[in-house]
């Protein structure tokens, strides 16, 4: 999308807390994402990611493209860090209207229709979620 800016390392070290968003690729994040978390070494190496609250969502244009793989590969290189994962897990029952899976809100529409409402009421909920952790994690608890 031309009117999202993209993320750029410095977010990523004043931010308390993380999204990873990204197309599934038959299981797989896109390559520019990948290579954007590639160019992380230099704050990894700082230690500049630990303990930040970090989550992933994926959309497919077909049904079991490989969304809850595509969650899961995102967040690895988040675990490797010392990142904090917060997935969406089965925690609230607008998730399971959105037929989500617990590893991260996605979507799959093989029409470029737009977002029905429990889809996106399902990601804001991932967002308050990863926010109130990281805002947590911010204050020093845990």
């Amino acid at each position: 999308m031309k009117d999202v800016p993209e993320a750029t390392r410095p977010d990523l070290e004043w931010a308390d807390g993380f999204v990873l968003g990204t197309p599934t690729r038959v299981g797989l994040p896109s390559m520019q994402l990948k290579q954007f978390m590639d160019t992380l070494g230099p704050l990894w190496s700082e230690g500049k990611l630990q303990d930040k609250a970090a989550t992933a969502f994926t959309g497919a244009g077909n049904m079991h493209g490989g969304q809850e793989t595509t969650c899961s590969r995102c967040t690895t290189p988040s675990i490797t860090v010392g990142s904090i994962i917060v997935p969406v897990g089965c925690t609230d029952k607008l998730l399971y209207a959105a037929g989500s899976n617990p590893y991260g809100v996605s979507y799959s529409d093989p029409r470029e229709q737009p977002m029905p409402a429990e889809k996106l009421a399902a990601a804001r909920y991932q967002g308050a979620r990863v926010a109130k952790f990281a805002g947590l994690l911010a204050a020093g608890w845990g």
